[in-house]
Formats: structure tokens, sequence, C-alpha cells
């Protein structure tokens, strides 16, 4: 392992050769946002975008533009009992996901990378 010197010789010669310890230590780069604004900007545009789609979908006719925009797709796994005798849970987690919410999730994707 290359002492001080060492390592600033390869830093200037532009070789990528890291330790382990300083791999460890190099976080990814979000251009200085973080990783919690994402998710809470994904979650504030998914609910929005299920608003903007519960309200706007009064002002469309009934057809195929309506039911393509306004109508929501359930995704994921639907709600399961297990009982155990002493005990009884419920399990599941499911997406309720219409195109105004995906067009806004990526959106706010897209403004977070880019602002």
């Amino acid at each position: 392992m290359p002492g001080p010197a060492g390592r600033r010789a390869l830093a200037q010669s532009g070789s990528t050769d890291y330790t382990s310890a300083e791999m460890k230590s190099r976080a990814p780069r979000t251009g200085g946002r973080s990783i919690g604004l994402l998710v809470l900007a994904v979650i504030v545009s998914g609910i929005l975008g299920s608003v903007v789609s519960f309200f706007v979908a009064g002002a469309f006719p009934a057809g195929p533009v309506r039911d393509f925009f306004f109508l929501s797709r359930d995704i994921g796994i639907p709600t399961f009992t297990v009982n155990l005798g002493f005990v009884v849970f419920t399990l599941g987690l499911t997406f309720s996901v219409a195109t105004f919410t995906v067009i806004f999730i990526a959106l706010a994707v897209y403004l977070w990378y880019k602002l």
C-alpha cells in the first residue's frame, strides 16, 4: 500500500487505484441533494398525481381516453390473513397507480436530477 507521497503521485497520474478504506468512504454523488429528498418528492408527487387525476376525470366524457388517463390500476400483493391459533396477522401491499401519477413521479425525479 503506497504512502501519502505515493497516493499523491497516483492521483496526479490519473490512476484510480484506491485503497479499500478510500472506496468505502466515497459516497455516491447526488449533486448535493439527499436521497431522502427524492423519496419525499416521489411520495408527494404520487399523491398530487392521484388528486389531479381524481378531479380532472370529471371533466372528460366516458370513453377510451378517460379510461387510459384516469382509471387507476392496482399493483401489488393482495391482502392475506395468516391464522396461527394464538396470533392472527394480515399482510399485503397494493399501489393504486393512474397515468397522471406516473407522469407526476417522472417529473419529480427529472426535476430532482436537473435542479
